[in-house]
């Protein structure tokens, strides 16, 4: 399977021969086409000007010398094969139809190049997840055998493992946010390879690119030490800057580096986020004054409301609350940042802070789009998200309840679809999860807000 692996991965990106893009019975229908409308002989060529496929009559020494054509056949930008055709002299579509099975040709040429390179890039993908599986079944495999080993000799080493777990327990209680590890794994890799995988694309076509550019920076250098005349440059140099397709390469290359700078972009966040959620114990406990982090925290994403923005604020000043403050911060700006994406225009924002029964109570609502009621129950989870690909890491209301649970509250979360949401945060409570499917509420910290 390690064989599999590595061959794919050297075979996608893989310069291709004509060849291994069409077959002869792909070519010969429309070769044979050409010849029902006129052409005497038709043939393809590879860029070795080796015949992948000819019909037609052979050139004779009696026959008038026919009308000649040879057309370019392009891979990727690169001449990759020549479509030869003859005719007689008195068929005035001649040239019309030349071209009219050259793009028929092209056409063919590159809708089978882009399925070859997208059956590659999935397979490669496949088979990383399956030995990524494979490597899971190994431990969980060793794992059973040790159970079986341990069960088989239990009397013998009750009072040794008893030790063992409950070291293993004091280690838990210190390490308790490994449970999510699991999760973390398959959403990482899925959001991470994908704008990978197209960056990794875009930097071979370019790298292509590079070189057909220096090939025309290097005729004008040559052109110049020979010194040319102007009008021999300028004919020459036009003649190649067509052949290079250099205006396709240069408008091309601005899509390819923007497309993967966003995947870059993207990659970048996803790391910020999971390190945000890996440290969030690594901070010192200071005062937080709530009314004026959250005045802060909204004027600083004024830029980013929806048009038609209503902001409504009710903040009363609190009691300082002790905790850590950047985080708390992040939990309220995730929070904020889902409501101002929920509605693109005419957004609605409430955000209240009051104390109530011996608590804070932070709430942030909108009337967005809201959340169906079978995604409630997972909101929390790593990297689930209900936006569009690429439009959301589903790190947000993890992190934030991370933040709040480790400063001793909870989050609670109501939403109707097409309503609206409203994010409930009590401050202090305790630190378990539940959820109630009935009340369309999804709660992460101990007991529900009073």
């Amino acid at each position: 399977m390690n064989e599999a692996a590595s061959h794919i991965e050297f075979i996608i990106g893989e310069e291709k021969r004509l060849s291994d893009i069409v077959s002869r019975a792909e070519i010969e229908p429309l070769l044979r086409s050409g010849l029902k409308l006129g052409i005497l002989r038709a043939a393809l060529l590879d860029e070795d000007d080796l015949f992948l496929a000819t019909l037609g009559e052979e050139p004779s020494e009696d026959r008038e010398k026919p009308l000649q054509k040879r057309l370019p056949i392009m891979v990727e930008g690169e001449p990759k094969g020549t479509l030869l055709l003859e005719a007689d002299s008195s068929n005035h579509a001649f040239e019309a139809l030349a071209r009219l099975l050259q793009e028929a040709l092209q056409l063919t040429v590159t809708n089978n190049l882009k399925r070859m390179l997208t059956t590659e890039v999935h397979t490669s993908i496949v088979q990383e997840s399956y030995d990524q599986l494979v490597t899971t079944n190994r431990r969980l495999m060793e794992s059973e055998r040790r159970y079986r080993e341990l069960a088989r000799d239990l009397e013998k080493k009750v009072l040794e493992r008893t030790t063992e777990l409950q070291q293993a327990y004091q280690r838990m209680l210190q390490q308790e946010k490994l449970a999510a590890v699991g999760q973390l794994a398959a959403g990482m890799a899925h959001e991470i390879n994908t704008p990978l995988g197209f960056i990794r694309s875009n930097l071979n076509s370019f790298a292509k690119y590079r070189n057909r550019m220096a090939e025309m920076l290097g005729l004008y250098r040559l052109m110049l030490d020979k010194e040319a005349s102007p009008e021999v440059i300028k004919r020459r140099a036009e003649q190649r800057w067509k052949e290079l397709k250099l205006d396709f390469l240069l408008e091309d290359s601005g899509v390819l580096l923007g497309q993967s700078l966003e995947g870059a972009d993207r990659i970048a966040t996803i790391v910020a986020q999971l390190k945000d959620f890996a440290h969030l114990d690594g901070m010192e406990q200071q005062p937080m004054d709530i009314r004026r982090e959250l005045e802060q925290l909204l004027a600083g994403l004024a830029p980013q409301f929806p048009p038609n923005t209503r902001l409504i604020t009710d903040l009363q000043q609190l009691p300082l609350f002790t905790c850590r403050v950047p985080l708390v911060v992040q939990a309220f700006a995730n929070l904020i940042d889902n409501a101002l994406k929920s509605r693109a225009d005419g957004l609605e924002l409430t955000v209240r802070a009051v104390q109530d029964a011996e608590q804070l109570q932070i709430t942030i609502s909108d009337n967005g789009c809201g959340i169906p009621a079978e995604h409630l129950p997972r909101i929390f989870e790593p990297f689930f998200t209900t936006r569009e690909v690429g439009k959301g890491s589903g790190m947000g209301l993890t992190v934030a309840r991370e933040a709040i649970s480790g400063a001793g509250g909870i989050i609670e979360v109501e939403s109707v679809a097409g309503q609206g949401t409203i994010c409930r945060i009590c401050l202090p409570q305790g630190a378990t999860i539940m959820t109630d499917h009935r009340s369309n509420k999804t709660t992460s910290g101990g007991d529900t807000c009073r």
